[in-house]
């Protein structure tokens, strides 16, 4: 049942939606346009669809486009919970989240043969589950993490959780900005969580325009952008205020600008975050008059913890803590105390935290955060996607084919392998373990580069333990060059590449 009298966070977005101007435009969408008071109308309309069809909790699978939006929103207004389904999940990805979720209804744009037309060009599908959802009391949403193995974890969030992250954002890009009521380009998929808070919420906290763009306009297919003039063509014919980007999409930007292209002139304030930001690319930026400003977040602090609102050229700072955020470092790993999501599905051990170890190493200066690494293995390449190394490389073993393996991408748009074969390979045996080992991966943690090498990975050379262990800072800096240089010239990466001759430095 819709709940507009609660003192509830989501309530008083309601009650905000109610507040802005009723004519003024809410959501610009390809197929229609929404001021705000007919996006409250379909959100109560959405709702009371819901309530006829008694779904309680639904998986929501759908490109961008005006009905994820409402559908989403119409989810917080009726305290119903919600499971994007991000969309460039592997089907056995998508069959773990449903199974791990025991969510009984999916929401999609898709036709499926058992599927019932619902609302706004969505089909329901019931899916057959034996389970209850086992979560945390007070989840309204389970945002899986993008996958750093083949089994992503749901972190269940609550609404106070999403709403404050987008209260503090709205209030403090408005400080930064002098611009009240921004329009807002949404250039990530809406299943991610950092586009959902800081894309949707937090401009319609602030009585802003949401712009809504499809794959196509945006030069996506699935995860995978394929036209990048589409998205400079958006980004012009829209004149919009402020974007978010990961950094693959702002090297994008850089690298038109350097060749002509004219930002905007209405462009106040781009955050870029989602993995781990060169500081010499943000100087770029800045340099050709872009507005970028980096921050930090993580999906169990309900995304953004640190957003970084003026130009400080050479501060490489991860970001000023956002009004709603407190963090201490021990032994100086980020912890996190406030605003944490409520636990991990189907872990009862971790429900309820009060603090969370982030395993990003930092420092803090005044109210400033920088980040120096991670404690982990964990891979976060150019596009935001969390990928554990020994996920492909275990793939790589198991071709049979190689005594040592390594993947390396920490930063980079995709993945590159250095390996070293048992004995020498052609080009196409090359090629066929690697095409082998890319068939069983989701497009963001195929390999896209392999290194074979002509002599192994070993302590002579200062890349392993003497009892055999990687030491993979000393690996990813002996081919730091090898990666800038041909991720630099590479144009794209449809196609997996390789060099059969490498000798370790």
């Amino acid at each position: 049942m819709l709940n507009t009298t609660s003192n509830t966070p989501f309530a008083s977005l309601l009650t905000a939606l109610r507040a802005h101007p009723a004519n003024d435009i809410a959501v610009v969408a390809p197929e229609q346009s929404l001021t705000y008071a007919e996006l409250v109308s379909h959100i109560i309309a959405f709702s009371r669809q819901l309530d006829s069809a008694q779904i309680s909790a639904f998986a929501l699978q759908s490109s961008n486009n005006l009905a994820w939006l409402i559908a989403d929103l119409a989810a917080h207004c009726s305290d119903r919970l919600i499971v994007p389904v991000p969309d460039f999940f592997t089907e056995l990805q998508k069959q773990h989240l449903f199974e791990s979720s025991q969510i009984k209804h999916l929401l999609t744009d898709e036709a499926a043969l058992q599927s019932k037309p619902f609302a706004y060009d969505l089909n329901v599908l019931s899916i057959e589950t034996e389970g209850e959802i086992n979560c945390p009391t007070g989840t309204q949403k389970i945002t899986f993490t993008s996958g750093s193995t083949g089994s992503p974890k749901g972190v269940c969030l609550s609404k106070e959780n999403q709403i404050n992250v987008a209260q503090s954002l709205a209030s403090t890009i408005e400080r930064a900005t002098n611009t009240a009521k921004a329009k807002h380009l949404c250039l990530l998929p809406f299943s991610t969580l950092l586009e959902n808070i800081a894309g949707i919420y937090a401009v319609l906290v602030s009585g802003g325009t949401v712009v809504i763009a499809s794959d196509e306009q945006r030069g996506f297919k699935g995860s995978k952008l394929v036209n990048p003039q589409a998205l400079l063509a958006i980004i012009s014919s829209t004149q919009p205020n402020t974007l978010i980007l990961v950094p693959e999409l702002l090297k994008l930007l850089v690298t038109a600008s350097k060749q002509g292209w004219q930002a905007p002139s209405s462009l106040t304030f781009i955050a870029v975050g989602g993995a781990k930001v060169d500081g010499q690319l943000i100087s770029q930026a800045h340099a050709l008059g872009l507005p970028v400003y980096q921050g930090y977040g993580l999906s169990e602090a309900g995304s953004v913890v640190a957003l970084n609102t003026h130009i400080i050229e050479g501060n490489n700072a991860a970001g000023e803590l956002l009004p709603h955020s407190k963090i201490s470092l021990e032994n100086g790993e980020v912890i996190i105390h406030s605003n944490l999501f409520l636990g991990y599905l189907g872990e009862p051990e971790s429900w309820y935290p009060t603090r969370f170890a982030t395993g990003d190493l930092g420092e803090l200066d005044g109210n400033s955060l920088q980040l120096s690494g991670r404690r982990k293995n964990l891979i976060i390449n150019a596009f935001g996607r969390n990928i554990s190394p020994e996920w492909p490389e275990s793939l790589l073993d198991a071709t049979g084919a190689f005594m040592q393996a390594v993947v390396l991408g920490d930063g980079y748009p995709a993945l590159t392998a250095v390996a070293y074969p048992f004995a020498p390979l052609s080009d196409e045996q090359l090629q066929g373990c690697l095409a082998s080992v890319n068939q069983q991966l989701p497009d963001y943690a195929q390999i896209a580069h392999i290194v074979a090498l002509s002599s192994p990975i070993s302590a002579i050379n200062g890349c392993t333990t003497a009892n055999g262990k990687f030491i993979r800072p000393a690996i990813e800096q002996t081919f730091k060059h090898h990666l800038d240089t041909y991720f630099n010239q590479a144009q794209c990466f449809a196609h997996p590449q390789f060099e059969a001759t490498a000798k370790l430095a």
